[in-house]
């Protein structure tokens, strides 16, 4: 796997400058009514997983080993059951805390998945009483289970594709280190003992209005990038809000990079935001447009990536 120093796309210069003039692409999106009720159709739909994005932060904090961690995996399994998944959960702890992380089979669970697509699941602690962290964590959830449902009538796809919802990607400290974070995707890691899947696409921050998703440059294989243009240009999605970061994240798709997965990060740009890790993360940011072409980016890759899918 041949990781790669992305050249810098006219978009991602313009994020590290601070610059850019509007365009059609970066203007901000009309609120509408929000919805309220799912929709049973083909397609990917952005209101379901706005819906269930809602449903989840309506929970409060989801923070590792509380009870309303518990309650989001119960909303988690009684859909992904509802579609066709068979769930199980990996439980166990960091310094004292219970954590568990969400995994979804679909038919035979002795088959190898070669596809694995992943988001965290946990609110960071200590940053306010009603910290919902609608994007950085619910988002992702959202986005996995409205493609469990696309997903169960793709079934050649499904076969091929497991999903999981780590717990523990948040750090106890404030900011995150090496040491500090990436709880569930490293034992996850370590549980599978070497048999690990050929791809992972990880989730992070994918639901926000108006979202630019800059994938990490420095963490990116040559064939992940060119999967990922490919893609983009495919559903004709802007450079401006799908471009790359000239950097490397610690993030949920580390663990498995490092361990010879070829990861592809799907995660907003965040820094020097002022939205991140505060109150404003809440589901005002989130936006069913921007979830539904989270769900069309995802669907188009495996299309591009998975044999018969």
């Amino acid at each position: 796997m041949q990781l790669r120093h992305v050249l810098l796309p006219l978009a991602a210069a313009c994020l590290l400058a601070g610059c850019g003039k509007e365009d059609a692409a970066s203007r901000p999106l009309p609120r509408k009514e929000p919805p309220t009720q799912l929709v049973e159709q083909e397609s990917y739909c952005g209101e379901n997983a706005y819906i269930h994005c809602a449903a989840i932060c309506s929970l409060g904090p989801r923070i590792s080993g509380t009870p309303a961690y518990e309650a989001q995996l119960d909303y988690l399994q009684k859909h992904l059951e509802s579609a066709g998944w068979t769930v199980y959960r990996d439980v166990f702890s960091v310094r004292g805390v219970r954590m568990t992380n969400l995994r979804a089979i679909w038919g035979d669970a002795s088959a190898p998945r070669p596809m694995l697509l992943s988001c965290h699941i946990d609110t960071k602690r200590n940053v306010a009483p009603d910290f919902i962290s609608a994007d950085d964590g619910a988002s992702g959830a959202a986005c996995l289970l409205e493609l469990a449902r696309v997903l169960s009538g793709k079934a050649e796809t499904a076969k091929q594709t497991e999903l999981i919802f780590l717990d523990g990607e948040e750090s106890f400290a404030p900011r995150m280190s090496s040491s500090d974070g990436l709880y569930g995707s490293t034992y996850d890691v370590a549980r599978r003992k070497g048999a690990l899947p050929r791809w992972q696409l990880n989730l992070d921050m994918v639901g926000g209005r108006n979202k630019i998703i800059a994938i990490p440059g420095l963490d990116t294989s040559q064939y992940m990038y060119d999967q990922y243009e490919r893609a983009r240009k495919a559903l004709r999605f802007p450079e401006t809000r799908w471009t790359a970061w000239p950097d490397s994240y610690l993030d949920d798709h580390r663990p498995y990079l490092e361990a010879g997965v070829d990861s592809l990060n799907l995660i907003a740009h965040f820094v020097g935001s002022d939205w991140w890790h505060t109150t404003r993360d809440n589901m005002e940011r989130i936006c069913p447009r921007s979830l539904r072409e989270t769900g069309e980016m995802v669907l188009q890759l495996l299309r591009q990536i998975l044999p018969s899918a």
